[in-house]
């Protein structure tokens, strides 16, 4: 692990080359991502909301970058954490890119997409739209970050979400849950479409992101040599099996073949009923285990990381310092990525890597 908080140039080769011995499994130690975060300008990192929803659909391109650069600036890279830009417009963002509208909520800084009210899923239109509104301003943000920051830094995809979780973007949970039971065959169909226009947004992101030298990454802070993304369906938190095998299995090894570096955000105790599956999937590279509210955090659960690890996959978990050392010294560390959620100081970000090195 590097020792560097104020990351430069030249501290990207070993960075790329541990990364890469980590995506194929010959880096024995454990990827530890950590940042610490100052005061800058007035502004707190405790209460800054990152999304960039918050802005009028009109406002310039600089503006939300200027907002951003707080992050950038403001950030200190230990261990295996780097430069990113992440493009945070909300989570599933084809849901507005397919006629949705979108509400920011500044108490919870979060960003929530609403579907039109539709009487049947038949009703449900699904095609890619080069002109929308919504997709336009990610474009144009995207290579706005790239002008500026893309020497320097790892540019982020924007969160496109996962089919099921758009389609009930579009739909509605609830009467999407009654489609699955009702119509079953307009859910597949659906769930085909979305899959094809998903593709189309990725691959058109891709070509903005790929030429710059830096990889790539998503909204998770995992760094890929070239295309990757992080999968999900928080949805079938709420199906069983059957449903996961016909509607979301299918999307999943889909995107699996397109993207060289996938992982899969699991969310939720509700989804570890879906895990072989997952597992099953030969060309999904990792999987992100995240409890959910109210549980227990990441590190506790041992069984579910021993399961992820001994069917072959690599696993990203938020932990703090002491979770880190629980799971390196229950699971060994190899495979694993702990991304540490403690705000810490400079001070305690060291002794933190410093006593981690030593045992690992």
């Amino acid at each position: 692990m590097a020792d560097y908080c104020r990351f430069s140039d030249a501290d990207w080769p070993k960075l790329e080359h541990d990364w890469n011995a980590w995506w194929t499994g010959d880096l024995e130690r454990p990827m530890v991502v950590l940042e610490t975060h100052e005061r800058r300008d007035g502004v707190d990192w405790g209460t800054f909301d990152p999304f960039l929803t918050q802005f009028p659909p009109n406002a310039p391109v600089d503006d939300l970058l200027d907002h951003s650069g707080f992050l950038t600036g403001a950030t200190h890279y230990y261990a295996d954490a780097y430069p990113r830009w992440d493009c945070n417009f909300g989570a599933g963002n084809v849901t507005a890119f397919l006629g949705a509208s979108w509400e920011h909520n500044h108490d919870y800084r979060t960003t929530w997409f609403h579907g039109a009210p539709t009487g049947s899923i038949t009703e449900v239109a699904v095609q890619f739209d080069s002109a929308n509104a919504f997709w336009q301003r990610i474009l144009a943000t995207t290579e706005g970050a790239i002008a500026r920051w893309g020497r320097h830094a790892t540019i982020g995809y924007a969160d496109l979400g996962g089919n099921l979780d758009i389609m009930a973007g579009l739909r509605g949970t609830q009467d999407l849950l009654y489609d699955l039971h009702d119509a079953p065959e307009e859910v597949e169909s659906l769930c085909s479409q979305i899959t094809a226009a998903w593709l189309r947004y990725y691959d058109q992101l891709d070509a903005l992101v790929a030429p710059t030298p830096h990889g790539s990454s998503s909204w998770a802070p995992l760094w890929a040599p070239a295309r990757t993304y992080m999968l999900q369906s928080d949805f079938c938190y709420m199906v069983g099996p059957a449903a996961f095998e016909r509607f979301v299995l299918p999307d999943l090894e889909r995107c699996c073949e397109s993207v060289d570096f996938p992982f899969y955000h699991m969310d939720g105790k509700g989804q570890l009923v879906h895990l072989d599956m997952l597992l099953s999937i030969d060309k999904l590279r990792g999987v992100q285990w995240q409890p959910g509210d109210g549980a227990p955090p990441a590190d506790q659960w041992p069984e579910v990381l021993h399961r992820i690890r001994a069917g072959g996959k690599l696993c990203q978990i938020y932990v703090d310092r002491a979770g880190a050392f629980r799971v390196a010294r229950e699971h060994g560390g190899k495979g694993f990525v702990f991304s540490i959620v403690e705000a810490l100081t400079d001070a305690q970000a060291s002794e933190f890597l410093e006593a981690f090195r030593r045992e690992f």
